[in-house]
């Protein structure tokens, strides 16, 4: 098949999923299983393909795989906050689906995107594999329970697709998506946009290649490198991280004044996490690796799809 845009091509993979969307919303029967999805989908993937964040001198192991999480005091734009990050082999297929997507997007949240048919191949493979995954198979099962009915396999990609894939416009920013935002990152003026997923911005910051990254330190408190009493809090809990760094891309240099991350997620856990609070189905503050917090979510401006989402710190457990 010759070159294709990319609309034509993954849009209509798509259409047959604003049903289902329309129905979710209420929450689950029972607080306690409200309350718990987004930990149990952090299980299902730690258990999986994640790996596990851990400080530096904690306790390493080699089968489950570890990423280092080194929240230095200071900016020196030197410093690497993943210092070292073990995958295992039987775990790393997903990691590298979605490496292989990263070429895919233009930088700026203006340009037109257009996939040729190895791109949406690329797309396809993983989405198949993030539906087919364990953590987002306690998301399926939940909106299962909730709606009654069973959600056949090919609906079930349909869904995820409509919220993670599915080009809309906002503004003067023609082909946006939650997977490009969240998992990619993009620019946004000179800001970055997005880039949520912790093993994107590894590779970014040069530990297998160019250095792109410039660490500027933890922003628990707030921008302006304030440091109080929520960042000892913040920089004691490795899985989630609260940053302010600048991100060298073929747009220019991006800054981010305030950015976050869980960190050990593979992407189909991080994908899982972000559709459960889509699709509401549990309460956005949770607990996730020892710390307390609010899984802030903005949808598109129709409301199927995703925009972003990322985690809040509140506190410890």
């Amino acid at each position: 098949m010759p070159e294709v845009a990319r609309r034509p091509v993954l849009q209509a993979l798509g259409a047959g999923a604003a049903a289902l969307l329309a129905g979710a919303g209420t929450a689950l029967p029972g607080a306690q299983a409200a309350a718990s999805i987004h930990a149990r989908i952090w299980d299902a993937d730690q258990a999986a393909n994640g790996v596990e964040p851990v400080p530096p001198g904690g306790r390493r192991d080699p089968e489950r795989g570890y990423v280092v999480v080194d929240e230095a005091a200071g900016g020196d734009p030197a410093h690497r906050l993943f210092p070292e990050v073990l995958i295992p082999e039987r775990k790393r297929p997903t990691y590298e689906l979605a490496k292989a997507l990263f070429d895919n997007y233009a930088v700026s949240q203006q340009s037109a995107e257009e996939m040729d048919q190895r791109e949406a191949d690329e797309t396809l493979t993983l989405l198949e594999a993030v539906a087919a995954s364990e953590p987002m198979a306690v998301v399926r099962e939940a909106l299962e329970q909730q709606s009654g009915r069973r959600i056949a396999p090919e609906r079930w990609l349909e869904m995820l697709f409509e919220i993670w894939f599915r080009p809309y416009a906002i503004g003067d920013n023609p082909d946006l998506s939650g997977f490009e935002h969240v998992v990619v990152g993009e620019a946004n003026g000179e800001a970055v946009g997005g880039h949520h997923f912790w093993y994107r911005y590894y590779l970014d910051d040069g530990i297998l290649g160019d250095d792109r990254i410039d660490w500027r330190g933890t922003r628990y408190d707030g921008p302006g490198g304030r440091v109080g009493r929520r960042t000892a809090l913040g920089r004691s809990v490795p899985a989630v991280v609260t940053l302010s760094y600048r991100w060298r891309t073929p747009a220019g240099v991006l800054f981010q004044e305030i950015g976050g991350f869980f960190v050990g997620c593979s992407v189909e856990g991080l994908m899982a996490l972000g559709t459960a609070r889509f699709l509401d189905l549990g309460h956005p503050e949770t607990v996730i690796g020892g710390a307390r917090v609010e899984i802030v979510l903005h949808g598109s401006p129709d409301g199927r799809s995703l925009r972003t989402f990322y985690p809040r710190f509140l506190g410890l457990a």
